[in-house]
């Protein structure tokens, strides 16, 4: 892509990945221009004014076709439905290219990328793998993508040499275009996210992306076990490395062989293993109390990471789940009825949940955080574990996972 050509950009959100494109447009000498269907006062007003006055001009509250007409590219914000929006509506009338903020940055360097997706586990082997890298070899190592960094706020600091390890969703792969992973790895493959895409082939093939470019001299790395690789390796024309989780964590058999392809051994990767805690908001241990662990895992988004959460921990175990509908299947869970001891529900989807849970796993709706935390501790016995793992999105309550999860730990700190 020719980047002299593109003279004026429109990014379409003003959250993290959108304030760090509007840095990284302005030092490339670009017309900017940020278009954010959410009202200004959810925004820092500080922050908006600092931009404006570097030429950068906003619309909030709607996206209008006058204010996109003169622009070369949209830069979307991840959570852009791209087959529902008005915005990509009015560019494809207007015959204006849209991409994401990875397909972006990467046209901006000749960095490797290791790309790693998946429908749980993502933000653990993505860490893991940044640092069994950055502590074996002797390249620089970038960390970015969905784990919280935007890859736009690094870009141009990166040379040929450099490691670029991302954690990218479905919502980033959708705009992918030229994007290339020298290394892409695919965890697993599970219905998620269903209220963002239409079904779950179109979720399928998002994923799909992560291996759209790549030839024979980069690698896919894949799990031997995924009920769906007969179908995935149609899409593979890398050469094909296999993981496995039936001996050891499948996390660390996924880094063991993304560091084999850069020529580590196991042992350079189990030295960073074993000083490894764990991430915040993931299996989080916050306290225990009269012998009842209360765990904090508020990264789990899907059943299948809140089942991880599940084999993980021992003895019994009252959940506490629920948040905003993201069209998952709640009914794997049952395969784990004879641990749970009960579910506490907050938001949206709660009555769902219950309906698909019931009688099997007794169940009970709370209408804040604060009242199911209580409750659980109210029944819980030494030995037992309340684990905050809501299988679902916080956008109905909380701004984020990261904020759901503070106000958890906050709510057990505040126990007697």
């Amino acid at each position: 892509m020719d980047i002299e050509k593109i003279k004026k950009v429109c990014i379409v959100g003003f959250g993290k990945s959108g304030i760090s494109l509007c840095n990284l447009l302005l030092s490339l000498g670009k017309k900017v221009v940020v278009s954010e269907i959410k009202d200004e006062n959810n925004f820092n007003l500080n922050l908006v004014k600092k931009f404006e006055k570097k030429g950068v001009c906003f619309e909030f509250g709607v996206h209008t076709e006058n204010f996109i007409k003169d622009i070369d590219l949209l830069i979307l914000s991840p959570s852009v439905n791209i087959k529902n929006s008005i915005i990509t509506e009015m560019a494809n009338k207007l015959g204006i290219p849209y991409v994401g903020e990875i397909e972006f940055s990467f046209w901006l360097t000749k960095a490797k990328f290791i790309a790693i997706t998946g429908s749980s586990g993502k933000t653990t082997t993505t860490f893991l793998t940044y640092q069994v890298l950055k502590n074996n070899l002797k390249q620089r190592i970038f960390l970015g993508g969905n784990i919280g960094i935007p890859v736009s706020s690094f870009i141009l600091n990166t040379k040929k040499d450099d490691i670029i390890v991302l954690e990218v969703s479905s919502f980033q792969l959708q705009t992918i275009l030229y994007f290339r992973p020298f290394v892409a790895v695919l965890l697993n493959l599970e219905p998620n996210h269903l209220d963002h895409h239409s079904c779950f082939e179109e979720y399928f093939l998002a994923k799909m992306n992560i291996f759209k470019n790549q030839n024979h001299n980069d690698w896919a790395v894949l799990d031997k076990n995924m009920s769906l690789l007969g179908k995935v390796k149609k899409y593979v024309k890398a050469k094909k490395i296999y993981f496995s989780s039936e001996f050891l964590n499948k996390n660390f058999s996924c880094v063991y062989r993304i560091g084999s392809i850069f020529g580590l051994d196991k042992f350079s990767c189990q030295k960073v293993f074993s000083n490894f805690k764990g991430l915040p908001h993931r299996l989080q241990l916050v306290r225990v109390i009269r012998g009842i662990k209360f765990i904090n895992d508020s990264k789990a988004t899907t059943t299948l990471a809140t089942i991880w959460a599940l084999k993980n921990t021992k003895g019994k175990v009252i959940l506490i789940s629920g948040g905003k509908d993201k069209g998952v299947d709640y009914s794997q869970i049952l395969s784990y009825k004879e641990q749970i001891k009960k579910i506490n529900l907050i938001g949206e989807a709660a009555l769902k949940i219950k309906e698909v849970l019931e009688p099997s796993i007794k169940s009970e709706i709370f209408s804040s955080l604060e009242d199911a935390v209580l409750n659980s501790y109210k029944e819980a016995e030494n030995g037992d574990s309340v684990i905050f793992s809501p299988m679902c999105s916080s956008f109905d309550m909380f701004k984020n996972y990261k904020d759901r999860g503070q106000k958890f730990i906050h709510i057990v700190n505040s126990l007697k």
